[in-house]
């Protein structure tokens, strides 16, 4: 892992960008960040986002887009990234009510081929962001199927790609490893948070933590291109980061 492939997940500091997002974005490129990725935009309206990227040296690498966004408008998401010089468009996150039926799952799988063949074709790459319940067995799939399992069946890997959050496949009961080496050509990214100890397992700053970050910085060397630093739940966002 090269230092210019680390980006920050501004969820992280959604508390700040909340109120000053402007100022966020220059206090990080103060502490070094070149890159991060988006989840929303606050109020500020894409073309002035980009204006400031410009001005500061960072590089929107990527977008959490909402599942509704992509159903009722991707024109606009796609326009909004292309305008923001982002490379990749991520579903971050799956509502309760899609999670326990295999056939929603397939739809859903469908959706994503379709979505990330839109996204394809006018320069952007698409994909999907886990956290633990996709490793949930799904009660009416043979052999414990999850929808994990059901996703990377069921999309193309030309059209989707996964970001795999370590931290939340962990919690997820799976090897973290194992999965990152078996799928590593539809890995381009990673999300990066430590996983504290028993019993509240705490996300943590990397480091700070027991996952094997050395093991899973070699597991992705040439392939993954980017290792985004995340966390749910940081204690002081800025000084974590």
């Amino acid at each position: 892992m090269r230092a210019d492939q680390i980006a920050l997940q501004l969820y992280t500091v959604r508390e700040r960008t909340a109120t000053d997002f402007i100022g966020t974005l220059r206090a990080l490129a103060a502490t070094g960040y070149t890159a991060v990725e988006f989840a929303g935009y606050g109020d500020i309206p894409v073309a002035e986002m980009r204006s400031t990227l410009d001005e500061l040296g960072i590089r929107a690498i990527s977008a959490h887009v909402p599942y509704a966004r992509f159903e009722t408008e991707i024109d606009t998401v796609i326009e909004e990234l292309q305008m923001l010089g982002s490379s990749y468009a991520i579903v971050p996150y799956i509502g309760e009510e899609m999670r326990g039926d295999a056939a929603i799952v397939r739809r859903m799988a469908e959706n994503f081929n379709a979505w990330g063949e839109r996204c394809r074709a006018a320069g952007l790459t698409f994909g999907y962001h886990n956290h633990d319940f996709e490793f949930r067995p799904i009660g009416d799939e043979p052999d414990g199927q999850t929808m994990y399992d059901i996703l990377l069946a069921e999309t193309d890997p030309a059209s989707v790609t996964m970001e795999l959050d370590i931290y939340w496949v962990l919690r997820g009961g799976q090897d973290a490893l194992a999965l990152l080496e078996r799928e590593i050509n539809r890995i381009p990214i990673i999300h990066m948070k430590d996983l504290g100890p028993a019993p509240d397992y705490a996300d943590l700053p990397v480091g700070a933590g027991t996952i094997d970050w050395p093991a899973i910085f070699a597991a992705g060397e040439g392939k993954v291109q980017w290792f985004i630093v995340e966390q749910d739940h940081p204690a002081n966002a800025m000084v974590d980061v």
